[in-house]
């Protein structure tokens, strides 16, 4: 019976009963944060390097934080049978000219077009910055009281130098382990050229060794992955004649002169090839420090220009081609945060985010066999790989699901580490209610019901293991079977929960017997 409040004034009172417990709701478990380099950072007319922004598209992306950096190129002739293309019968190597590459802005398309959803970026700086390993550092500091972000993703952490990156790794792997909130999601350094070895893969076994003997503790809060990916995030239409090199007079001189031959080889003397050669004339690079509007202008009249350049000399797409194609070669964790995403969306965060087809990739730039993959996925020091590998008719597929700590028997596998930190962060945010309230019997039953309806919930949903719920999971709190008198009287209430996780079929074993006819 309800306790009767002290009343004033006559009248007739209505007081509602609940009829339950008080209901958990469980946290989101597919929100990464990515950390990295961007274009600029401004939100209502205020700079946001290094502070956490939230997102939902890419759409959001760009208008805070801009495009991608796409870099310049420029034309090295060469005279081996090892060129790229070829411009009026002379080979020619596209190479660009410094050796930056930030990955944050494609890798923020792989993640979308596999799945992904919202997610917050921390700027470190624009692309003129130097990169640093404390600017990676620092954007740990501003995202690390962050509430929301349940994955840490650094595709731009590539740049740093390995000893650097090493480093990194191991501060991500740390945060995780302390909030125990989030899980890290690895590159390989170096990985993304491994692929242009003459031997991929044993480039690709040095550099697991190498990641190997850097990484050492909180292994099960991070999963890595390999190889790179070769994908199509990068249109072709993103790229013309001003991904060359133009701003470098010899580079002009000679981009002009090879077009001009590619002109005369393809059209006779008349008016045709004088109105190509006449465009061709028309390519200058954009004066910098224009006026928003100029610089506008310039840009709209070189995309017309480079167009009609296009349809005259088909060497010019087939170089964008190649430009297009190096810069869509990405790490992979970006789209494996798009997997986590769409798996925990469509079959819960309990099933292993693997098997999947990844989106938007051509293939793997390492081929990776059955074989190889032994040595990646049971590792004798337990850090294990999983590997991106491409079958026939089903493309390129995540083909591994383990964590960095591939010799526990309880983390061994990225679902359970991952569902545990669902479970754990949703009972922890649903139990603050009861800080404070009377350490008695009456709130033990009311935490034991809560937290027994919400397991219920999730078993219900298929994420625990056993044919009844008492064999899925037990909840206990109370006076002589979690807590002594000295607890109560230290303020402390324990309470005790025990799991059946499910664990992945990673190994299914057929057998076949024969048998003799009438036997």
């Amino acid at each position: 019976m309800a306790r009767v409040t002290e009343r004033k004034t006559p009248g007739v009172y209505v007081t509602e009963l609940d009829a339950f417990p008080p209901s958990i709701v469980g946290v989101q478990t597919a929100v990464p944060a990515f950390l990295g380099y961007t274009e600029k950072a401004t939100l209502s007319n205020k700079t946001v390097f290094k502070t956490p922004v939230k997102i939902g598209s890419m759409a959001d992306y760009v208008q805070i934080f801009g495009e991608g950096y796409e870099g310049t190129y420029k034309l090295e002739a060469t005279t081996t049978n090892d060129y790229d293309v070829k411009f009026g019968g002379d080979p020619f190597k596209l190479k660009q000219t410094d050796s930056t590459k930030f990955y944050l802005y494609n890798s923020l398309r792989l993640f979308y077009n596999n799945g992904g959803g919202a997610c917050y970026i921390v700027s470190l700086g624009n692309y003129s910055s130097t990169v640093a390993l404390q600017d990676f550092k620092d954007g740990l500091d501003v995202i690390k009281d962050q509430v929301g972000p349940t994955m840490l993703v650094a595709p731009d952490a590539l740049l740093l130098d390995k000893d650097k990156f090493g480093e990194l790794s191991q501060a991500m792997l740390d945060q995780c382990f302390l909030l125990k909130d989030r899980m890290a999601i690895l590159d390989i350094h170096g990985i993304e050229t491994a692929g242009q070895d003459p031997k991929p893969n044993e480039a690709l076994d040095k550099l697991v060794e190498v990641f190997r003997g850097q990484v050492t503790r909180a292994l099960s809060y991070g999963a890595v992955y390999a190889p790179a990916l070769a994908t199509t995030v990068v249109p072709l239409d993103e790229i013309s004649y001003l991904n060359f090199d133009l701003a470098n007079e010899e580079q002009l001189k000679l981009l002009k002169e090879s077009l001009d031959k590619e002109a005369d080889m393809l059209y006779p003397p008349g008016a045709r090839r004088d109105q190509v050669k006449a465009l061709i004339a028309k390519i200058a690079p954009i004066p910098p420090g224009l006026p928003p509007d100029d610089r506008k202008k310039k840009e709209q009249e070189a995309a017309t220009n480079n167009k009609d350049l296009s349809a005259a000399l088909p060497v010019l797409p087939q170089s964008y081609n190649i430009i297009a194609q190096r810069l869509g070669v990405l790490p992979p964790s970006g789209g494996m945060a798009g997997i986590y995403t769409y798996t925990d969306r469509t079959r819960g965060v309990w099933n292993a985010p693997a098997n999947i087809s990844l989106s938007s990739v051509l293939q793997p730039t390492v081929k990776i066999t059955s074989g190889q993959q032994e040595d990646l996925n049971v590792p004798v020091n337990g850090k294990a790989v999983d590997a991106i590998r491409e079958f026939v008719g089903k493309g390129t597929v995540v083909w591994g699901a383990r964590t960095l700590d591939g010799n526990s028997n309880d983390w061994r596998y990225i679902q359970v580490r991952r569902t545990i930190i669902y479970i754990e962060q949703s009972i922890k945010s649903a139990l603050d209610t009861f800080v404070f309230a009377p350490n008695d019997g009456k709130t033990w039953v009311a935490v034991v019901s809560s937290i027994s309806n919400f397991l219920q919930g999730v078993w219900n949903q298929g994420g625990l293991m056993g044919a009844t719920a008492s064999e899925a999971f037990t909840v206990q709190c109370g006076l002589g079977s979690t807590m002594t008198p000295q607890d109560i009287l230290e303020g402390y209430m324990i309470v005790q929960i025990t799991l059946t996780m499910l664990r992945p079929a990673e190994f299914i074993e057929l057998t076949f017997k024969q048998q003799m006819l009438g036997a």
